[in-house]
């Protein structure tokens, strides 16, 4: 239930409560049914024997009741309504016609009354009673002692009850479905800013969006407003990163560039021998073939060091422009973005045919026009730069780029037809500074820099042997 959403939970509860609500409402009504059913019959009975008691009469010194009485149900067979009278011996002296069904009297010893309903048996079918023992006084001066009773069945009181019951559960379960569904409204009517909130809450997180925007109920307008400023905050941090970072690598890569350059700009020491040669009388000729030697000696160590320099610089170079890639990707993806993939592979074929033109090399590519990357321009810079570069690197003649989705996710993948990368080893290139060819250029950072972007975007990156012979890298990015 942790995971279960407000809207969830306010209606499980809200569901439990009605039951609970409508349960007791049930209970209470089922019962008050049943008490007023009951007062009822009471009241029609105590009638019912009073106006038994008026039709009595005289008749022989006897007491005597019509066959036929108002009341049709006492005169009808399976009515439910029964009458009686009996002496104090508990001999029957009347019975109604709708008593014939029965065939026992009821009990004289049982204490009847006609102030409350009483409830016995008879011939094993439960009965409401009301009694009343008179004495009657006849015309010869004696007097009799006689028990009057009118009792109904209880079934008839039991069914109208499951009736009761059964309309009760009906418009219970219409009152109860029909609140459901206000509430339901009602609920979606409030939690709606929270759902607007989730909802640019998401086009963020999908980078559709950069704040969230609309007027809220006050309760909400804190926690939209600091989503915000967390928003700007890392809009900022971010911004501050770029920019620290940039001018650091700009402060070093300056004089670094000065260095290279002044190196390049210093000549071999190539051809000094010869010179010293062609200038140098015959007489002297022996002695300046020694220092010849170590001319050459020393024109070899200062050539090794310029070559040594100018690497270590670059290596410098390539080693700040990894630390500043690698402090930008790792800044923070709070606030992604939507790069359109396209148009930035279409530029980075363009210089990659012109950085490897001595090799003459075929660099295709086709991207769906559906394909987007789930970040940053530069990250996808970055990635599809790295991998292409490394294949035109290694490529015969052809460098394949495609761009798909699959699934939930953007699959980047780059093919070549060279050499290819042996099984054992695809691990290894992963590795900061690892290359399998020590002759080709580079410091073996552009992998390195790959897998540090994808673990940011949580993607995965898979070497394995292309169709056209060399190695195939696939990047897949989730959305």
């Amino acid at each position: 239930m942790k995971s279960w959403s407000l809207k969830r939970r306010m209606t499980l509860v809200s569901a439990i409560v009605l039951v609970i609500a409508f349960s007791i409402i049930y209970l209470i009504t089922k019962s008050a049914y049943t008490i007023a059913s009951k007062t009822r019959i009471q009241e029609s009975l105590t009638a019912q024997i009073y106006a038994l008691m008026a039709v009595a009469e005289e008749r022989d010194g006897q007491l005597g009741l019509p066959t036929e009485l108002r009341n049709d149900r006492l005169n009808h067979l399976n009515s439910g309504l029964v009458a009686y009278v009996l002496d104090v011996d508990g001999d029957l002296i009347w019975r109604s016609r709708s008593s014939d069904t029965f065939g026992v009297l009821p009990n004289i010893n049982f204490d009847y009354s006609i102030t409350k309903i009483s409830e016995t048996d008879l011939d094993n079918k439960p009965m409401f009673w009301i009694g009343d023992r008179i004495i009657w006084e006849h015309e010869n001066g004696m007097e009799g002692r006689y028990l009057f009773l009118i009792g109904e069945k209880q079934s008839i009181l039991n069914e109208a009850v499951r009736k009761f019951k059964r309309e009760v559960i009906v418009w219970l379960s219409i009152t109860a479905m029909t609140i459901i569904i206000v509430f339901i409204y009602v609920l979606n009517r409030t939690l709606r800013p929270l759902q607007e909130a989730q909802s640019q809450i998401e086009l963020i997180s999908a980078g559709d969006a950069e704040k969230i925007q609309g007027d809220f109920p006050k309760e909400l307008i804190p926690l939209t407003s600091s989503i915000n400023q967390l928003l700007e905050s890392e809009l900022q941090q971010k911004s501050r990163y770029r920019d620290t970072l940039g001018n650091l690598a700009h402060s070093i890569k300056t004089p670094l560039a000065i260095i290279k350059s002044e190196l390049s700009q210093l000549s071999p020491v190539a051809g000094l021998s010869a010179e010293v040669a062609a200038n140098t009388p015959d007489s002297k000729m022996g002695s300046n073939l020694a220092n010849t030697g170590k001319i050459n000696s020393h024109k070899l160590n200062t050539n090794k060091t310029r070559d040594l320099l100018i690497a270590q610089v670059e290596r410098i170079d390539d080693i700040v422009r990894y630390q500043l890639n690698r402090s930008v990707v790792t800044a923070g993806q709070t606030l992604r973005r939507k790069a359109p993939i396209k148009p930035d592979v279409e530029k980075i074929v363009d210089a990659l045919n012109k950085v490897h033109s001595s090799k003459s090399l075929k660099i295709t590519f086709e991207v769906d026009e559906q394909c987007f990357f789930p970040g940053d321009r530069g990250d996808l810079m970055e990635l599809v730069g790295n991998l292409a570069d490394n294949a035109c690197k290694f490529a015969k003649s052809c460098v394949v780029i495609r761009v798909y989705n699959q699934g939930n996710q953007v699959v980047i993948k780059v093919e070549d037809d060279g050499s290819g990368v042996p099984e054992k080893k695809r691990t290894l290139i992963l590795d900061r500074g690892k290359r399998l060819d020590q002759q080709a250029e580079g410091q073996g950072l552009g992998l390195s820099i790959v897998m540090d972007i994808i673990k940011t975007y949580k993607g995965e990156l898979i070497i394995d042997q292309s169709i056209l012979g060399g190695a195939a890298f696939s990047l897949m990015i989730p959305y």
